[in-house]
């Protein structure tokens, strides 16, 4: 089955080189225990400061990071090729860590890249356990609420199911009666119980959503028949079909592309020096060759946005 538009050939070479386990993440965060995060958190990886005087963006650091010294940033690094650890099962790695190196550099101060479950992530932000949270975040209208975007990328959902199975959903409303399999706290688990709604108010039946702590327990239920389908941003599930050695396939199209953001909690003054930093290495082409290594050069946007909106 064609490969959509978000991910590109190069893929396939990079990922030839890796022996992953399947795994992945994506959406919506809910949940208001951040204490799940702790027995999975790494030590960090720190993203490599610049020379310690940065430009524009380093002078309008607040204070307190200043006198911190260093960014806290959480991910899930479960989500190839967004983020995951390497084979040494410590170091994490990805484009998001290698955007997050670039911008260490142009704040001149050190990004400390913290795993975290993904439904982890705003209650780590709300908790003051995090600066930032940088993990591919769908940028939406309720996280608005509680947090700030930095969007950097663009891009949608798509499902994947096993290779040999006869159910093949084309969209979310042939989704009623299968078992799909989604990570917590994404907009993709969101999107299941929508359809389950929908396929009920029409006389069909619901849809069987599973509902698993990472993406790679929902590859684990898929590979098991245990479920039909699962959901996930479109690199993340195209790089489980990648990985899966023919045992997923695409199916239907991606929907619902939206942006992807850098979260701060709701008017933070770490927005904006994140968001100039992000527009500078968008300038001098260093982000959109970071996107172009993992093959996402198609999810690259033109300038850096805070919730959707331009720098002012």
């Amino acid at each position: 089955m064609a490969r959509p538009k978000f991910f590109g050939t190069r893929i396939a070479v990079l990922a030839a080189g890796l022996s992953l386990t399947l795994m992945a993440c994506g959406g919506d965060a809910t949940s208001d225990d951040s204490s799940d995060a702790d027995s999975q958190e790494s030590e960090g990886t720190a993203a490599p400061a610049g020379d310690g005087d940065g430009g524009e963006a380093a002078a309008l650091l607040p204070d307190e990071i200043k006198e911190q010294g260093y960014i806290t940033v959480a991910g899930d690094a479960s989500y190839p090729p967004i983020g995951f650890m390497d084979e040494d099962g410590v170091t994490i790695v990805g484009l998001d860590h290698e955007l997050a190196e670039l911008l260490s550099a142009e704040l001149g101060i050190e990004l400390r890249v913290e795993n975290a479950s993904f439904d982890s992530i705003i209650p780590g932000l709300q908790g003051g356990k995090y600066d930032a949270g940088m993990s591919w975040m769908n940028d939406t209208e309720e996280r608005r609420q509680v947090v700030d975007f930095i969007d950097y990328s663009e891009d949608g959902s798509s499902m994947f199911v096993p290779a040999e199975s006869e159910a093949r959903p084309e969209s979310l409303e042939e989704l009623c009666g299968l078992r799909v399999a989604v990570q917590k706290g994404t907009v993709q688990q969101t999107d299941a119980d929508t359809a389950s709604q929908e396929c009920v108010a029409a006389g069909k039946e619901p849809v069987e959503v599973q509902v698993f702590p990472d993406q790679n327990a929902a590859n684990s239920a898929l590979a098991s028949a245990r479920a039909d389908v699962s959901i996930a941003d479109t690199p993340v599930a195209s790089w489980q079909v990648t990985e899966s050695d023919g045992k997923f396939e695409l199916t239907g199209q991606p929907y619902g592309a939206v942006y992807h953001g850098i979260a701060v909690i709701k008017d933070s003054e770490l927005a904006q020096p994140l968001a100039v930093a992000m527009q500078a290495i968008m300038d001098d082409g260093s982000y959109l060759k970071v996107l172009e290594k993992w093959g996402m050069e198609d999810a690259a946007i033109d300038q850096v946005l805070i919730n959707g909106e331009p720098l002012e």
